[in-house]
């Protein structure tokens, strides 16, 4: 039988399996306050009887993910490779500026989906992360700073969490919701569901689920004409933009909120004049807000990025038209841990 993993069990679950052993509840406290701070193995959780501790190692899967690599960007970055268990790989970025320090977790090991300026996308699909896997990307990276701290200005404490990385967070939606559950649960993470920002290509069966939960939400859109969005984002062919359009309408947003539309600029292929004319019909001015995101190369990739003298030019365009638009600047080019990047490749 397979072991449950400790990480992202909630705290009655937990408890329960304490009174079972003997202990008491308050145990489920101090194991959960380890968790908390990224500390997975149970030898470290140094409050604990020695017995249980050991306990702890022999019936749960405490850590899912071995480090195999971290790397450094110029501009702070860092990105980590994992193997799992299951002998698949994935990429995690801690992408630090002076306010915030953002982790963007991968989702799935590899992509169904295919997108071809996308370098996952390259890889095919590889499996479904659990719930303890993607939260064991964080703990990792908290293990990381508290050993090895950014230097000034970078903060420390992580602040947001993106579902951004490796693979289609809807794909793998009980998952990643069993995830976001620890991670803003007061017994989990604590973190408040506007630091969490789940993206998406547009699977529309899925987004109400997702809407119900209150996180934000970021769509993978890249073009705004059907016959585009066919060839780069293939999903599009199962849900075009109309459904994509009505799903979207739909989505529940609090007050002071808004969805982002993310748009991969590519040189000559979508973002030309006709391409951000439709873009802007797209585009609902009171709920969404447009980043655009000049292209990330990787080796063998078929595509050139807008120069960014160009995309700040689209997004004063987009602005005079009323759309609210930003221009994403490229974090940890240098070590392929930018948008569009990962692809947890090995080593030569």
């Amino acid at each position: 039988m397979k072991k449950p993993e400790l990480l992202g069990q909630d705290e009655a679950a937990l408890a329960a399996w304490l009174a079972a052993q003997g202990e008491p509840r308050y145990r489920a406290r101090q194991v959960l306050d380890w968790l908390r701070k990224g500390v997975l193995n149970p030898a470290a959780m140094t409050n604990l009887p020695k017995a249980l501790r050991a306990r702890l190692a022999e019936q749960f899967v405490c850590d899912p993910l071995v480090l195999e690599a971290r790397e450094c960007a110029a501009d702070g970055v860092r990105k980590y490779r994992f193997r799992l268990a299951s002998g698949a790989r994935i990429e995690t970025v801690l992408i630090p500026e002076r306010e915030r320090s953002t982790v963007c977790v991968s989702s799935q090991a590899g992509c169904v989906y295919a997108c071809p300026f996308c370098h996952t996308g390259t890889l095919g699909f590889r499996g479904n992360l659990t719930a303890a896997e993607i939260l064991a990307q964080i703990a990792a990276v908290q293990r990381d700073l508290a050993r090895d701290p950014l230097p000034a200005p970078w903060r420390n404490e992580i602040t947001h969490i993106v579902f951004m990385g490796m693979g289609e967070p809807l794909a793998n939606l009980a998952h990643v919701l069993a995830a976001i559950r620890w991670l803003t649960a007061p017994w989990g993470l604590g973190i408040s569901k506007r630091r969490i920002t789940v993206s998406t290509v547009g699977l529309v069966p899925q987004l109400a689920r997702l809407g119900d939960v209150g996180v934000n939400l970021a769509i993978s859109l890249h073009a705004a004409r059907d016959e585009l969005r066919n060839e780069l984002v293939p999903v599009n062919r199962s849900y075009p933009l109309a459904r994509l359009r009505a799903a979207l309408n739909a989505y529940p947003l609090a007050p002071k909120r808004h969805i982002t539309l993310e748009y991969v600029l590519l040189a000559g292929i979508n973002d030309r004049k006709a391409d951000m004319e439709a873009l802007v019909r797209f585009v609902r001015k009171g709920r969404e807000r447009v980043n655009l995101i000049p292209f990330n190369p990787w080796p063998g990739a078929s595509y050139a990025p807008t120069p960014l003298a160009r995309a700040h030019e689209i997004a004063a365009w987009l602005v005079a038209q009323g759309v609210r638009a930003t221009v994403r600047r490229p974090r940890g080019q240098d070590i392929l841990a930018a948008c569009g990047q990962l692809a947890a490749k090995e080593a030569a």
